[in-house]
């Protein structure tokens, strides 16, 4: 009888374990979509012109496209900008969950994702 009343004791108390683990409330990072993608990059450049990383004339350029690419095996959204008049390009890449990976200007005819 003790070691029954041992077993349930000892199965009630992983069981509540497991249940105050996967408390209420945590949350699972969300995943970038298209628009927040395009969003994010958009608050980026600001940073990035404050920064002194990028020239001022990027906050001026309409967001060419964003897509999704795989980068050294990991997908990543870039989001690429384009100064016709300089023959630039400017490529934003984020994680999935909108985590600032890298940028990258260079001529329009290269694509960082190459």
């Amino acid at each position: 009888m003790k070691q029954l009343i041992a077993l349930i004791t000892l199965v009630a108390s992983m069981f509540l374990t497991i249940t105050s683990l996967a408390h209420e409330g945590h949350e699972h990072a969300k995943q970038l979509d298209q628009v927040t993608a395009v969003e994010t990059a958009g608050v980026k450049i600001q940073a990035l012109i404050s920064e002194g990383e990028v020239a001022a004339k990027w906050a001026s350029q309409s967001p060419a496209s964003a897509q999704l690419a795989r980068i050294n095996g990991i997908q990543n959204w870039i989001v690429t900008y384009i100064d016709e008049s300089a023959l630039e390009r400017l490529e934003l890449v984020f994680s999935m969950t909108g985590d600032y990976v890298s940028m990258a200007v260079m001529p329009v005819n290269d694509t960082a994702a190459n």
